[in-house]
């Protein structure tokens, strides 16, 4: 049950803040310009094809392995990227657009290295709002709910009204022991004319772990069945009375 409310976590992570690309300034290598080209023809294969070609003879080319990785993202080969993340780290540690994603690869299986990644970017620019954002649900995919608030309203501090982050927020409070808080929060982004499901689903568990299951049930017949709304109710009244327990930190 614990896994069901985190993978709501999960994805909202870095959603509303702005994506971080790869420069597509001019280059003078032209492997890379014709990746760029691939990249705008929406051809990431034909990317990838290119980029092996030059980091065959030059392996630690950020530059290429910063659009390898992208290209693995649209390939949806995860492995990879981590693999090219990786290695462009290893060629230049302060590249924050190899830690940003690495780490939001890292939150679905490692979320104390997320943490580390988001940590680190943080700490160069404190005014980065998707890896305050990210480090937020890495901190709540590990139990640490307070400090994942922290982070969350600090994103909210730079940007006010970011969607993700205030459903991030809103989350963890009903979640970590202040569900009115959580429904309060979440109430107003699913209530406004530009809420998506995962805003309205959201809302559903701050409801449910405040006991007010029928209402959460009517929200989650908005998007479901009767009957499959009833067998998240039925989850979600498992949780309340057995809220997630906080996961020690190494």
């Amino acid at each position: 049950m614990r896994t069901r409310i985190l993978i709501l976590l999960i994805g909202l992570a870095g959603c509303g803040a702005p994506a971080s690309q790869t420069s597509t300034s001019a280059s003078t290598t032209p492997n890379v310009r014709l990746a760029d080209a691939a990249f705008a023809s929406g051809n990431p294969t034909i990317a990838v094809q290119a980029l092996d070609n030059l980091l065959a003879t030059e392996p630690n080319n950020t530059e290429a392995l910063l659009r390898h990785a992208r290209a693995d993202l649209m390939l949806g080969n995860k492995a990879s990227a981590e693999t090219s993340y990786r290695r462009a780290l290893a060629a230049n540690p302060n590249l924050t657009e190899a830690r940003l994603g690495l780490g939001k690869i890292l939150l679905a299986t490692n979320a104390a290295e997320a943490e580390t990644q988001f940590a680190a970017v943080v700490r160069e620019d404190r005014h980065n709002v998707s890896a305050l954002n990210n480090l937020g649900v890495a901190r709540d995919l590990q139990g640490k709910h307070p400090e994942a608030q922290e982070a969350y309203r600090s994103a909210l501090a730079e940007q006010p009204g970011l969607a993700s982050a205030q459903q991030n927020l809103g989350l963890s409070l009903a979640v970590s022991g202040k569900p009115e808080e959580g429904v309060q929060m979440l109430g107003s982004a699913a209530q406004s004319g530009g809420a998506d499901r995962k805003a309205r689903d959201n809302f559903a568990v701050a409801l449910a772990m405040t006991g007010r299951t029928q209402e959460a049930g009517k929200v989650l017949q908005e998007e479901m069945s009767s009957d499959d709304a009833s067998k998240v109710i039925a989850s979600l009244r498992a949780l309340r009375g057995s809220p997630p327990s906080p996961t020690p930190t190494e």
